[in-house]
């Protein structure tokens, strides 16, 4: 109380004293001035009871010793990848040679008697009485032993000592290890592991068997069995029998006879199958479906909540609605190849060898060999045709789009509506579409044909010509092809003359016979070459030109300050930068 009050009038009366608590250091007795025997005034008196108030202290955390330090239960748990060697041995090294190679530094020791004896040791008491240095594979201090001894006798039997690893090993018929608490024992093909909740017994190859927590397996590859399990599935194979389960659902079977599943649902989608090829059977079920689908030789029987199906493949079929139970109502029966009929809601269908009668709400269709009718969308269309055993007539009509198309087949076909007008005879056909399009057709095969874009004319399969907006053709198959449009030109005179033509950068590749000419544009202006194959080459470019006689039996370039000849079709350099490049570019190359 008395701390708070001197704070509230320092902060009030005495602007001095800071904020806070932090006081000036008081003088001792016998450094005090005059000045400081004087009878203490009453801010005086305020000012002494705030430098007696206690300081505040913050708590303070001690570092642990070791910061890496890790309980072997917290190691167990999370894993290393420390390899838990211990440190290196530290002290005085001391060397024997008789009755044995010995040497020993602090903890270690190493004795070698070749080739009878080896031996490594770690953990030892020190000579010197100074404790072994903590390190990775250093061992906690408790009351059991440290001591790490590894041994080899006679090149064949190793043995090692230790807290955590033991092993007997005599090489190469038994073994027996122990780590922790693993403990494995091998004993030519008999090997046995055992371990908390775990074991395993082999005699390889005739049987594998195991366990583990939850989880297990037995193998006998001379039997052709094999089976292991866990908790989310499991698997049997005994020769030909099989069984495989994932959680509830199983799958088994008796290759090739039988085979059987079952998803084993218990929520409403459960499926079933079953499947005997030698009987020709097969049955499913659906249960999220309500449905079942099942085989018996040439019999086939369907259902679900819709429509029932039976049928005896390939002569007999029917089909049954259940409006009952959200279905239609409806039934459908074929006996091939005599009869059909079908009759729903909405549309029958009756089908008998010559004869077809379809009716639905909208539509009436009869087709006969000698006569056929047909009306659709409530008499909208109408469609009338005699034959084709006589000759064939044809009337069709829409009227909603103002259609009347009729045919006296082969003789005349005319159509007409308020988009275009179509007539064909055997000699002579027009068809047109008012304001787009017209085409004329002579025999045998001579088509003549505009529209808004252009034209064209035919004479199949020999002649070709027409345009295209701004693009054009002209074809005499198989000697000539031309080709063009704004982004080039393509001409073909087959087989001496080939020319092709890109816009885009006045690309130019031409063969005529024995001569090539080649064009493209460069920076300044344009690159071309010509060749008489294979007497003489010449070209230019912006920069330069060069001439070739037979590729460069003699031959010479000019690029700028470059210059090179050819003789005998060597390059050689006479003026000008590196040979390789030319004004920082790759030197041209040519013929």
């Amino acid at each position: 109380m008395l701390s708070l009050s001197a704070q509230a009038q320092s902060r009030g009366g005495n602007p001095s004293v800071p904020v806070g608590g932090a006081q000036p250091p008081s003088p001792s007795s016998g450094d005090a001035s005059k000045d400081d025997q004087k009878p203490p005034s009453k801010g005086d008196d305020d000012q002494q009871q705030q430098q007696v108030a206690p300081a505040r202290n913050e708590p303070q955390v001690q570092a642990p010793a070791d910061p890496l330090a890790m309980s072997p239960e917290v190691r167990e748990r999370i894993g290393t990848d420390s390899d838990r060697e211990p440190p290196v041995a530290t002290g005085e090294m001391h060397r024997k040679y008789f009755p044995y190679y010995e040497e020993r530094k602090g903890d270690y020791r190493f004795r070698l008697l070749p080739p009878l004896y080896l031996e490594h040791t770690r953990g030892l008491p020190d000579p010197s009485g100074a404790a072994p240095k903590a390190g990775p594979g250093a061992q906690p201090a408790t009351g059991e032993s440290k001591v790490d001894r590894e041994s080899l006798i006679g090149l064949l039997y190793y043995q090692r000592r230790s807290p955590r690893i033991d092993a007997d090993v005599l090489f190469p018929l038994a073994w027996r290890v122990r780590e922790n608490q693993n403990r494995v024992y091998v004993f030519g093909p008999i090997a046995h592991r055992e371990a908390p909740g775990e074991h395993d017994n082999w005699l390889a190859p005739l049987f594998f068997e195991g366990s583990r927590p939850k989880a297990g397996y037995f193998h006998a590859p001379l039997l052709l069995t094999t089976s292991h399990y866990n908790e989310d599935g499991a698997f049997t194979l005994v020769g030909p029998f099989f069984r495989d389960r994932t959680k509830l659902d199983v799958d088994m079977g008796l290759v090739p006879f039988f085979f059987h599943g079952d998803n084993g649902s218990i929520d409403g989608t459960r499926k079933t199958y079953t499947l005997i090829p030698p009987l020709l059977f097969y049955h499913r079920y659906r249960e999220v479906e309500n449905s079942s689908f099942t085989v018996a030789g040439p019999l086939i029987l369907a259902s679900d909540p819709k429509r029932s199906v039976f049928d005896i493949a390939p002569l007999f079929f029917h089909i049954q609605g259940k409006p009952e139970t959200g279905g239609i109502r409806e039934h459908h029966t074929t006996l091939l190849p005599l009869f059909h009929y079908g009759r729903s809601e909405t549309e029958s269908l009756f089908v008998i060898p010559g004869y077809l009668r379809r009716v639905t709400l909208t539509s009436d269709t009869m087709l006969t060999p000698f006569f056929s009718q047909a009306t659709t969308r409530n008499n909208a269309t109408r469609f009338t045709a005699a034959g084709p055993i006589l000759p064939l007539f044809y009337d069709y009509r829409d009227k909603d789009i103002g259609l009347h198309a009729w045919a006296m087949a082969p003789f005349y076909y005319q159509s007409d509506s308020p988009r275009g007008h179509d007539f064909l005879t055997p000699l002579f056909g027009k068809f047109e579409t008012y304001g787009q399009s017209r085409t004329w057709w002579a025999f045998p095969t001579i088509t003549v044909s505009t529209d808004q874009h252009g034209w064209e004319a035919d004479l199949h399969p020999i002649l070709y010509f027409g345009r295209n907006d701004r693009s054009t053709h002209s074809v005499v198959a198989p000697f000539f092809w031309d080709f063009a449009s704004p982004k080039g030109r393509t001409t073909i005179g087959f087989p001496l003359f080939w020319r092709f033509a890109d816009t885009s950068d006045d690309s130019v590749l031409q063969v005529a016979g024995n001569t090539l000419y080649m064009q493209k544009r460069a920076v300044g202006g344009t690159d071309w070459q010509f060749h008489l194959l294979p007497i003489f080459s010449y070209g230019e470019d912006p920069t330069g030109y060069f001439w070739n006689i037979l590729f460069g039996l003699a031959g010479y370039q000019r690029s700028g300050s470059f210059a090179r000849i050819r003789a005998f079709w060597i390059p050689i350099q006479v003026a000008g930068p590196d040979a390789n490049t030319v004004a920082g570019q790759p030197a041209r190359v040519n013929f």
